[in-house]
């Protein structure tokens, strides 16, 4: 089950990620960027889906607008 809590550990693991991403940028790791790159394309992949899969916010708004009253 997706909670908001589970998205939230997902955010704050990519700001990790992408403040690690920086450090190794900044010191030359270009080996251990791209492990953290793969990590967060992983996780955005995740919350992309989790995101695609919620009813849109439109069609809940017509869906609504449309019911007999």
């Amino acid at each position: 089950m997706v909670t908001t809590e589970l998205i939230q550990k997902y955010l704050d693991e990519n700001q990790s990620l992408i403040l690690a991403i920086l450090e190794n940028q900044n010191v030359g790791k270009l080996s251990d960027c791209a492990t953290y790159q793969t990590r967060l394309q992983q996780n955005l992949m995740y919350l992309a889906a989790i995101a695609d899969a919620q009813p849109s916010q439109n069609a809940a708004a017509a869906a609504a607008a449309a019911a007999p009253k």
